[in-house]
Parts: structure tokens; C-alpha cells; sequence
């Protein structure tokens, strides 16, 4: 018997409860079909998994998922046919076109207050996602809560409460012995899943297959996405541990001795220093070939750390605590990266502009790129939903038609767009404070500032605000 079996035989007494969620009635009603679009990560796809099973069960057919990510990518999702319904799970910001909206990341409370005409809407302060739907509205648990408490500890990260360290997050091959500790084998069959799950995540079809194929559990995961890595040939889990171990090597090639905030701007992709209490990585270093990438291996190479910073490119710079120390944040790393640092430019910003034209095109390359046929695009009500109240050089001062015809417009592809009609949205602004407060935020523990890539010197703003936040947290501690 092979260790999955194993693990199974050991689990029988502790069978799936299947139930539904409560009261569908009037959407049944309307709506025999649906489509689910999902985070592209273990809580987005069990989350696409609960979900489908609680419309089976009243009576609502998933007849397709499609993962969705921040940025073009969101974008670019195929629309949904005529007559099925659009259901969208853990996505940090809601979509006025999904039926269905569920999602567990911080919202304000205006968000939370927020209703969507015609949309159930529903945002919850839970560990996960799945952690919601499965056990919070639905009567009777649809995912076991020992599958729950595995999807929780690694959305939150809480990884310290369990001992954990990073070599076990990063495993892709089950140990083949087992413990006496029934929860443990669980735990490290759970965590083997999220692993494969997140190696593959890219791979064309890859994630829909996941979804539509697997039970509510996470072994009935585990099983699905074996079978398609050997259908499709993808690395083995042998070969991914391999290229972690690669991976790693890597970056330990990369550390700067005595680094120092001034040393940003002149840093390489993947090197990284530790000063006071706080890594900082520009990059997460060469991820293809024989490597395996592996987002918390950097803790293995500073384990003493507290805190993280890392400058992606395309803008992003994403603040952590370390997750692998029983020590306690005591900051709110949102109001650090916004409050504290951010706000610094916010009058600078306040004053440049972005065309409503930069955004369309800047959202909707992938669709290009891609050749997606019927994609979303970025239309006006995605511009209005994220910059309401703060869209310039709308007024009518053309005339009446003015505002309708900049909608018209922007709904349509932007590839097919004609120089006239590029140059009227050119003339539609928010300012790049606002857009990239709209694509900002996260947890407590970890958040990101996004969007820097509008900015016109957007290098050097990056740089700017990273040597900020390492000058700002080289002497934090987390607490016992």
C-alpha cells in the first residue's frame, strides 16, 4: 500500500460530511449553471471546490472555474456565457458583475457595507476563505475541519503554532513513514498539496482541472493533481524538491554581508541582506531551469529574522512578518507601509496624472498577448468601481454626450480602439495616488504597496519607499 493508502486507512473512521449551503431557492431559480472564478492558491481553489459541491447540491451545475489574479490577469478571464452564473471566491476586491461574492481578506467597513444590486455579497474576518463557506454558512461541514485547519495555517501563515519551518512548507514528496500523530500525517499531506499546487499553478488548464475534478477534500486533491502532473509531464514531486534544494543554493549565493538601505538602488535580482531585525530581497532570483521557487526559503537563510521586504518588479514591494517564529507581531503592517511611509508621497503623487487610456491598456495587454477570445477587458465599471468619486476630466464641458461617449468607449477592447478614440480617454485621469491606493493593502502580517508601475519614474520611487520601510523597521521585534 502507497503512503497516500496508508494515510487514507488510517482516516476512515472520519468520513467527509457532505451538506449545502442555506437558502438558494431564489437563485436556483434563476440559474441551473455556473461558473466559478477562483484565487490562484490553496484557499482560492478549495474555495472553488466548497462552492461548487454547495450549488450541486441545490441543484446548480458547475460547468466551468477559471482562476483570477490581481493585475491584467484579472482582466483577461474569459466572460461568463449567457444564463450561467457568475460566482467569484477569495478575490480581495469584488467584481460588480459576479452573482456570488465571497472573500476574507481586510476589508474596510465601508467594503463590508457595500451592496452590489442583484449580488450576495458576503465578507467575512476569517483565516480563510474556505474556512467561511465550509463551516460558517453551511449547516454541516462540506470540507472536514482537519482539511479547514491545514487550508487556515497556510493562508495565514501561521506556521510557528504548529512548529513548522520552512524545508516542511516547501516539501513536495510525502515522507514515507508516518507518524503516530493522526493529525500530523494530515498536516504534512495537506502541505505536500498546497506545495504541488502552487508548482503547477501556471500550467494551461491546470488549476480548472483541480477544481472540477477533485472532491471536497484535500486528499481527493492530492490524487487529482498526481494524475494530471504524470498525464501532462510535469516535474515530479522528486524533481521539485530537488530544484528547492537548487533554488536555495542560489540565494545563498546572493547575500550581501553588512548590506545596507543604500545598497538598494544598486542591487541585483535576488540579493538580499539582513539589517537589525529585517531582511530585504530585490527579486526572488533566477525561478526557471533546474529551480524550483519557493517564496519562504528566504527564512531558512535568515532564520533569526522578524520582518521581510521585498521589491518585486512591475512595482510591487510586499512587507511580511517572518511566519516561522512563535513570536508575535505587534504591528499593523498596512498602516506602517501606508501611514507611516507611503503618505511621504502622497502629495507627489497626488499631482500625476494617469489616463484612463494608460490603465485600459496597461489591464488588457494580456488579453492581447494571450489571444483570449472573449475576455472581460477593463471596462467602466471596473474604473468606476475602483476610482468612484475621484475620476478627472468627466465634466461636460464637451457637451452632454461627453461622459456617455468616454463610457462607450472604455467598454470596448482596447486593441480594437482607433487613435481618436485612444486620445479621448487620454483626457479621463485619476491620480497615481489613487491607483495605487486601490491596488494596495493586505493582512496585518503581511501587505503590499502595487501599482508603483504607473508612476513615471517608477525605479526610482520603488527604491525610494523600500529604503524607507528598511530604515523603518530594522529595529522592530516582534513580542512574546
Amino acid at each position: 500500500m502507497d503512503i497516500i493508502g496508508k494515510i487514507e486507512k488510517i482516516e476512515q473512521d472520519f468520513a467527509l460530511m457532505e451538506s449545502g449551503f442555506r437558502n438558494m431557492r431564489k437563485l436556483a431559480k434563476q440559474y441551473d449553471k455556473a461558473k466559478i472564478y477562483f484565487h490562484k492558491d490553496l484557499d482560492g481553489v478549495t474555495s472553488a471546490i466548497i462552492i461548487k459541491k454547495y450549488m450541486e447540491n441545490n441543484g446548480i451545475k458547475t460547468i466551468d472555474s477559471e482562476p483570477i489574479q490581481y493585475g491584467g490577469e484579472e482582466y483577461s478571464v474569459r466572460k461568463t456565457p449567457k444564463g450561467v452564473m457568475p460566482v467569484l471566491v477569495d478575490f480581495g476586491h469584488g467584481k460588480v458583475n459576479m452573482v456570488i461574492y465571497t472573500d476574507h481578506h481586510d476589508h474596510s467597513e465601508e467594503e463590508r457595507k457595500t451592496s452590489v444590486k442583484g449580488q450576495s455579497r458576503l465578507l467575512p474576518k476569517t483565516p480563510s476563505n474556505a474556512e467561511f463557506i465550509s463551516q460558517v454558512i453551511s449547516p454541516t461541514d462540506i470540507m472536514t475541519a482537519k482539511d479547514i485547519d491545514v487550508i487556515s495555517t497556510v493562508d495565514s501563515a501561521d506556521f510557528a503554532k504548529y512548529g513548522l519551518k520552512p524545508s516542511d512548507i516547501s516539501k513536495a514528496v510525502l515522507d514515507k513513514q508516518l507518524s503516530k500523530d493522526i493529525q500530523k500525517n494530515h498536516r504534512m499531506m495537506g502541505l505536500v498539496t498546497n506545495k504541488l499546487l502552487l508548482t503547477y499553478k501556471n500550467k494551461p488548464g491546470f488549476l480548472t482541472d483541480v477544481v472540477m475534478k477533485s472532491k471536497p477534500s484535500l486528499m481527493s486533491m492530492y490524487n487529482v493533481i498526481i494524475k494530471l502532473a504524470k498525464k501532462h509531464g510535469y516535474k515530479t514531486p522528486e524533481e521539485i524538491d530537488q530544484g528547492t534544494e537548487n533554488y536555495e543554493e542560489q540565494r545563498k549565493g546572493k547575500v550581501i554581508e553588512f548590506g545596507k538601505s543604500s545598497d538598494i538602488p544598486g542591487m541585483k535580482n535576488g540579493e538580499s541582506f539582513m539589517i537589525g531585525t529585517t531582511i530585504f530581497q530585490k527579486g526572488g532570483g533566477f525561478m526557471g531551469g533546474k529551480n524550483t521557487y519557493d517564496r519562504y526559503t528566504i527564512f531558512d537563510i535568515y532564520p533569526d529574522a522578524d520582518y521581510l521586504i521585498t521589491q518585486w518588479p512591475l512595482g510591487l514591494i510586499q512587507m511580511s512578518a517572518n511566519p516561522f517564529v512563535l513570536r508575535k507581531n505587534p504591528y499593523h503592517l498596512g498602516d506602517i507601509a501606508i501611514k507611516k511611509i507611503l503618505s511621504k508621497y502622497k502629495s507627489k503623487l497626488q499631482k500625476e496624472d494617469i489616463t484612463l487610456d494608460r490603465l485600459k491598456y496597461e489591464f488588457e495587454r494580456d488579453i492581447g498577448k494571450k489571444h483570449i477570445k472573449n475576455a472581460m477587458g477593463f471596462n467602466w465599471q471596473d474604473f468606476e468601481a475602483l476610482y468612484k468619486g475621484k475620476i478627472k476630466g468627466l465634466q461636460k464641458k464637451h457637451g452632454d454626450w461627453w461622459p456617455n461617449m468616454v463610457k462607450d468607449i472604455s467598454n470596448k477592447p482596447y486593441r480594437y480602439l482607433s487613435d481618436k478614440q485612444k486620445n479621448i480617454l487620454k483626457q479621463v485621469t485619476v491620480s497615481a495616488w489613487d491607483v495605487i491606493m486601490a491596488s494596495s493593502g493586505g493582512h496585518k502580517n503581511i501587505t503590499n504597496i502595487s501599482g508603483l508601475n504607473f508612476v513615471k519614474d517608477s525605479k526610482k520611487i520603488a527604491n525610494d519607499i523600500s529604503i524607507d520601510l528598511v530604515d523603518y523597521m530594522k529595529d522592530k521585534h516582534m513580542k512574546a
